[in-house]
Order: C-alpha cells, then structure tokens, then sequence
C-alpha cells in the first residue's frame, strides 16, 4: 500500500468514526429531551409521566427514534411507519385530551431528520407520498405541544414549518449531490469503456501482427509445419484471452477505476520471450528494486503498454531488426525509464499503409496523462529508440494545477 493510499483509509476511518460520534451525540440527546418531557411540568401542572396516554406517546417517541438509529437507504417503509404512528398518537391525543401536556419534542426532533432521509430518497419505494405523510406528522405534532398555550401555538408553529423547510432544503440538496455524483460515475465509467474498447483494438493488432508474421516465416523457411501451426495457435489463443477480458471488463457495469486491463512490469518479461520465439533476438532487463509494490499499478500498466506497443512497432516497420533491448530501470527523480531500442531500418512508403504513427499518438497521450514523458526517434548508431520516463507513483502520476 502506497503512502497516499494509506493516508485516504485513515482519513475514511477518521470520517466514519466523526459520524459515528456525531449520530450518538444525537441520539442521547434525543433520550434525554424524552425524558426531560416526561417529567417536567408547568407549576400547578401535572407532569406527562401521570398520565397513561402520555406513555403512549412516549412508544411512539422511542419508536420514531429508533428509525432514526437504524435508518439505512432503501428502508424509507419505516419512515412511512413512523410518520402514521406519530399521526395516530396525535388522534388519539385529541380525540382523549387528559389535560396534561403532551409529549412530542423528542419526537418532533426525530420526524425533522427523517424528513431528510424522505426527501434526499425522493423516489425510493413505497414512494414520494412518505414525504408528505411525514410533513404531516411534524406540523400536526405540534397540537400536542402548543394545545391550551394560545399564547405560544401561532410562534411554535411557525417555528416548526421553518425547521421543516430548512430540513426539506437540506434534504434536496444532498438529493441533488446523490444525482450528480451519479452521473459524474457513468462518465467515468463510459470513459474507461472508450479506453478499453481503445486497449482492445490494440491487444487484437498486436497478436494479430504476430499470427501474420508467423504465418508469413512458415511460407519462406524450412520450419517444420507443425511448430509453425502450433505459434499461430498459441498466438491467436492469447488473442482469444486478451479479447474475452477486455470484453468482460466492458460488460462489468460496477467496474471501478482501478481495473488494469495492461498487465504490469512482471508480465513484460513474459510479452518479450513470446516476441523473442519470433525470431528476433530480444533482451529484457528489469530493475529488482523495481518489484513489489515498489511501482503503483498504474504507471506499471503504462509501462507495459510501451513495451508493448514498441514491438509492435519493431515487427511493423523495422526491416532487418536483429536484435531488440528492453530496459526498464530506476530513474532520477523518484521514478522509472522504459527504453526499447532496436537495430533495425525503417520501413520506407509503408508506415501511413500500416496505420504506423496513431500508436505513438495515443501511447503519448496516455504517458503524458500519467505525468510522463514519451519519446521515439532514430538512433544515431542504427536503429529505433522508443523511450519514456514515468513517475512510480500514482500521487505523483496526478495532473497539478
């Protein structure tokens, strides 16, 4: 685990145990204006706990908050339970009036949160009609509150409704974050299909590239027909490979961003020997203090896609290549050179036939986007030079700005 990745999980943790504390701080605060209601009173008054009706509606108190405590996305049915059990707890007070204060505040609390969660769930089943029964319940609530207070009633009520428009605002708000956090998700998620259908034409070129190579050798050598039948059908089943994982990748709806469809430095070792049974004499060296976690996932699938589209490269348009290296080594500056030279010449009148150049292009791209640099340029002794810096990092891959 990187530094960055480490220091995200414990400001996560850090987050959650906040909410954690925050929600129990409202919980117990909630207990205690309960049983502050329960038993205060008015002088010459008689406090709630008197009086058996008050205790039912003390239940219904208790059970409001517990909706509260275990409320979770998808279970707006229990806000709809809580918001009739408060409307049926004040029928019930008006229809049987015991003349004590009623009790609702810890109620009323409670309902004012739930409002949130019925409006930030607009369209969660059983359906928007949860919010409105649930307006219904903190407006009415307040007959148990302010009835035989004239004074107070018109104030309180007041007081309320602006509690509930401001909770019905906070509630949209965070509706509206939902909706565009949503939609910022399928973009990226539409992106990364783009670049893998992008990586699929690539994947599907090289292995192509190889069948038709050794396809092209059987016909001109002496090679025994059944070694030669025998490459072209590893070759075109790791195609076959390459193509089925791309492919699931592009039908994974869930797919997050940390997919590596590329493969990672180990697996250039691996890309180098299958292009050295080719024919071409190909060298693969990797720095040991490059292994490990050593490399973020990222900038190793970068580099393999260099590897990788470079030798493309060399088979395309590299007449009489002979030997082929490839380095990838520690570099200044906390991160990593990738260099794959050949002795080869290029092949005149053939690169724009070939679709050569739009590798490079997109190769480019990709490098400069993980804040890399790229470049490929005649040798000076002979031969071709594809040649990157990247950063090991992924924190350090990031654009500044």
């Amino acid at each position: 685990m990187t530094s960055t990745s480490a220091s995200r999980a414990l400001h996560g943790r850090f987050n959650r145990l906040v909410m954690l504390l925050l929600k129990i701080f409202i919980i117990g605060s909630l207990l205690l204006v309960l049983a502050a209601e329960l038993s205060s009173s008015a002088p010459g008054k008689r406090p709630p706990f008197v009086d058996w009706s008050s205790w039912i509606q003390a239940a219904v108190s208790l059970f409001v908050i517990g909706v509260y405590v275990w409320y979770r996305p998808g279970r707006k049915r229990w806000i709809a339970a809580a918001s009739l059990a408060s409307l049926a707890a004040t029928g019930f007070d008006v229809v049987y009036d015991q003349g004590v204060r009623g009790v609702g505040t810890a109620e009323l609390l409670a309902l004012g949160l739930l409002m949130l969660f019925s409006v930030r769930h607009w369209d969660a089943p059983p359906g928007r009609w949860v919010a409105f029964a649930n307006g219904a319940a903190v407006m009415l609530i307040g007959y148990r509150l302010f009835a035989g207070t004239e004074g107070t009633a018109v104030g309180g009520t007041v007081m309320i409704f602006m509690a509930m428009m401001t909770m019905i605002g906070f509630g949209a708000y965070l509706r509206s974050l939902d909706k565009l956090r949503r939609e910022t998700q399928e973009e990226v998620r539409q992106a990364e299909r783009l670049e893998l259908a992008r990586e699929m034409h690539d994947f599907v070129a090289h292995h192509v590239t190889g069948m038709v190579v050794l396809a092209q050798a059987a016909q001109v050598t002496n090679t025994d027909p059944k070694k030669a039948f025998a490459d072209i059908e590893e070759a075109g089943l790791a195609a076959l490979t390459s193509m089925r994982r791309m492919v699931k990748m592009l039908r994974n709806d869930d797919g997050g961003a940390g997919t590596n469809p590329l493969g990672d430095l180990a697996q250039i070792e691996d890309l180098v020997e299958r292009f050295n049974r080719e024919g071409t004499d190909t060298t693969c060296f990797i720095s040991p203090e490059l292994a490990g976690s050593a490399v973020a996932p990222e900038i190793a699938a970068t580099a393999h896609r260099i590897v990788r589209e470079a030798l493309t490269n060399v088979r395309k348009h590299a007449r009489g290549a002979t030997r082929v290296r490839v380095v990838v080594a520690a570099a200044s500056g906390n991160g990593l050179e990738v260099s794959v030279r050949d002795d080869g010449r290029a092949a005149r009148g053939r690169l724009s036939d070939s679709g050569g150049g739009m590798g490079l292009l997109g190769l480019g791209e990709r490098v400069e986007a993980v804040g890399g640099q790229l470049r490929a340029q005649v040798r000076p002794e002979g031969g071709w030079e594809t040649a990157a810096w990247l950063p090991r990092a992924a924190a350090e891959a990031a654009p500044q700005h």
